[in-house]
């Protein structure tokens, strides 16, 4: 059986994501309801409806007192100073009276300043005598120390003004920001639409995991990792049935796969063997961008629009598969959401153990990456690279937190060299 290729160039890592990113797009909003929107990637700008707070209010349990009373008579433990208490407040209610001289006003943290007040003395720096049933505020409460005027109010509008933007489009909605949205009025929220990914592993050596594998046979575990990873970044994993090694099955899959999906993420059948289909079928059904990549692992890669959908194909090695995944497809599921920050942090460690290199491609390898303690500046990290770095093993890149670049050229890498990090433990965008 012998297939012809299309005759592409091999390229580079940062042209081939240009390419990927160029071809994939933002998608469609919706509206969620507010507690959904919880990670979701905001499509318009909110501002808030009122000020927030909409009045002063007390940041303790304590008294409202007029500042002037200390001035006039500062309180101290031989000299404290003693007013009358002219009622009591909680978080709701409104005193619709005015504090006036010697007066002081119960209140409980949230309430309204009431009018006259300007000043809050918190309770466990007070005495309160005369505290019965008919009068449970008390009648008189002393002071020994000098408040600070203005102290424990909490400003109208110290969130926040009315027509003030406290979301922005583009933002990614944490925990903090739903309690935003909510004191903004907003029970449903504009976001961008998460991308359906259809998830294809071909192979037909693959049995589904649930089976135990026979004479040839492994399971299929790259749909499971890139499943996970997909929904990781953010979208929605659809894992379809495997495919054998079939041109005419592959070519029904993928079509059945464009009709419902944003985007369709392949692994296995990448190279140009005799029976890897990726290649020659996205050509025949669609565009064809590259099927080469200067890389490793996963130098066999596939980029391309079939029926109009975004299509890249992932070697069937699972280690290659899951690193493709992070240098070249969670950017364009990120961008597809509409965030903006697409890349994760690189961090400059030095290397615990030398690196041999014999190829021109660009290493990715997996290692891990920590902190000196009481390091700083340049030494502040080191990284020492996993033993085993077979593309054909999830185990080494399970127990990473970073991708180790090693640069284009067959030039090792020395020990105590200054190398580059890519941080698998942290989200894009983190300073």
């Amino acid at each position: 059986m012998t297939q012809t290729f299309p005759s592409l160039p091999l390229i580079g890592v940062e042209d081939a994501r240009a390419v990927v990113l160029e071809h994939t797009h933002p998608m469609s909003t919706e509206h969620v309801a507010l507690i959904e929107s919880l990670g979701r990637v905001l499509a318009k700008d909110v501002a808030s409806d009122i000020d927030i707070s909409p009045f002063d209010n007390t940041a303790m349990d304590g008294f409202a007192v007029r500042f002037e009373d200390f001035a006039a008579a500062p309180p101290s433990e031989n000299s404290p100073l003693t007013l009358s208490i002219i009622g009591i407040i909680g978080a709701g209610a409104v005193y619709e009276g005015t504090v006036q001289k010697g007066q002081a006003l119960r209140i409980m943290t949230g309430a309204p300043l009431p009018e006259g007040a300007d000043t809050i003395v918190k309770i466990e720096d007070t005495t309160v005598h005369g505290e019965s049933p008919e009068h449970p505020e008390g009648q008189q409460v002393a002071f020994t120390h000098m408040p600070k005027q203005g102290q424990h109010i909490r400003p109208k509008g110290e969130e926040a003004r009315k027509g003030e933007v406290l979301l922005r489009a583009g933002e990614r909605v944490s925990a903090p920001g739903v309690g935003l949205l909510a004191s903004t009025g907003n029970t449903e929220v504009a976001v961008y639409r998460r991308p359906r990914v259809a998830i294809i592993s071909t192979g037909s050596e693959l049995v589904d995991v649930s089976r135990v594998p026979g004479p040839g046979q492994i399971r299929n575990s790259n749909s499971y990792s890139l499943a996970a990873a997909t929904l990781e970044a953010g979208a929605i994993p659809i894992i379809m049935p495997s495919v054998e090694d079939s041109r005419d099955t592959l070519v029904k899959a993928l079509s059945t796969a464009a009709v419902e999906h944003d985007f369709i993420i392949t692994s296995g059948g990448a190279a140009q063997g005799d029976y890897d289909f990726i290649t020659p079928v996205v050509e025949e059904m669609g565009e064809l961008f590259f099927n080469k990549v200067n890389m490793k692992p996963g130098k066999a890669q596939t980029f391309g629009i079939v029926n109009g959908i975004p299509l890249f194909g992932l070697p069937g090695n699972p280690a290659a598969a899951s690193v493709g995944f992070e240098i070249l497809i969670r950017p364009a599921l990120k961008k597809m959401q509409g965030i903006a920050a697409l890349s994760r942090p690189i961090t400059k460690a030095v290397l615990t153990r030398a690196v041999k290199k014999r190829e021109e491609r660009r290493f990715y390898l997996r290692a891990r990456i920590a902190q000196n303690e009481g390091g700083s500046g340049s030494g502040a990290y080191y990284v020492t690279p996993e033993t085993n770095q077979s593309s054909a093993l999830l185990g080494a890149l399970k127990s990473s937190n970073c991708l180790l670049i090693v640069p284009e050229g067959p030039e090792p890498l020395a020990e105590g060299a200054l190398v580059d990090c890519l941080r698998l433990d942290m989200e894009e965008g983190t300073v």
